[in-house]
């Protein structure tokens, strides 16, 4: 199969991750070419891979840029040296020997798809990914065939999902040249929801293809309640960066407002404060938020410049 594959990875810090996540990449049935961004490290990250992964090409970014921006410059460079696909890879994720040869194969046959993704096991590999069964289990979100011919043995090569998290995402480079990059308005986490409405929009699909698999180490990161202070507006921003629905900035404001008051007049002070925040949150962001949906709309290499 040749195809020319770069395989992109975000560094930060992840020291206890790399030897399995690099060491993947050399075992892949198809050769790959690996780019690894790090996000200002401070633990010999940049060291480690120097010395015992030569054959990566580093990109040391002098501050944290976060997930999306870091990518976007993985991509960039990709794209450059004439690429086919583009495979985004966590730090904290390692691939099959196949994963890569099947991927790209289903995509050969099923290039409506813009976005193709394999299973996600856990680093036992003694069940799913924890957050993955929630988004397949979830028959709006996911064709919920896949369970059904999971019982019955006549699994299919992909099925589509409106969402996946980007620790395992394969970008044909037609995806990349149509949609462009990660929206810089996110620094953390939604960045990958805008993505995929993004993907959608531009009229390509999403898929999860169970013969492949990824190996997804998350019970070594940071607790669901870190997460959850950590993400702050992500959900809210990546709710009305959506280009597959309308919205009215000024109107979402003035909604917030109008409940933060009402809440007010009858002492229901933290609804109140919710609603405060979140119409502050919009008013303070609403030139970005009218830029972003507006740049994201037109088919285009957006915010890979």
């Amino acid at each position: 199969m040749e195809v020319k594959l770069f395989v992109v990875i975000v560094t930060f810090k992840g020291k206890q991750w790399y030897d399995r996540c690099f060491t993947s990449l050399r075992n892949s049935s198809i050769p790959v070419q690996t780019v690894v961004i790090d996000n200002a490290s401070n633990d010999g990250t940049v060291d480690f891979i120097k010395e015992h992964y030569p054959e990566i090409h580093l990109i040391e970014s002098m501050e944290n840029l976060g997930f999306g921006k870091a990518n976007n410059l993985g991509i960039r460079y990709a794209l450059d040296h004439e690429c086919d696909y583009v495979f985004l890879l966590n730090q904290d994720a390692w691939v099959e020997e196949d994963t890569f040869e099947k991927l790209i194969g289903i995509h050969l046959k099923h290039t409506e798809y813009g976005i193709l993704s394999p299973i996600h096991l856990n680093a036992k590999k003694t069940g799913l990914e924890k957050g993955l069964i929630n988004y397949l289990d979830d028959g709006k979100i996911t064709d919920k065939l896949l369970f059904e011919d999971l019982f019955f043995g006549r699994l299919k090569e992909v099925y589509e999902t409106k969402y996946v998290n980007a620790a395992a995402w394969l970008l044909p480079r037609r995806t990349l040249e149509t949609v462009g990059g990660f929206d810089p308005i996110f620094s953390h986490y939604g960045e990958d929801d805008n993505y995929l409405h993004r993907v959608s929009f531009h009229e390509m699909k999403t898929g999860v293809c169970p013969s492949c698999i990824a190996v997804h180490d998350t019970e070594r990161r940071i607790t669901a309640a870190d997460k959850k202070v950590q993400t702050g507006n992500a959900e809210l921003l990546a709710e009305v960066t959506n280009v597959n629905n309308p919205v009215m900035i000024s109107g979402l404001c003035f909604y917030h407002f109008r409940k933060a008051m009402s809440k007010f007049v009858v002492f229901k002070m933290p609804q109140a404060m919710m609603h405060w925040k979140t119409m502050r949150f919009l008013c303070k962001n609403a030139k970005a938020i009218k830029r972003s949906r507006k740049v994201n709309v037109m088919p285009g290499l957006n915010w890979l410049s």
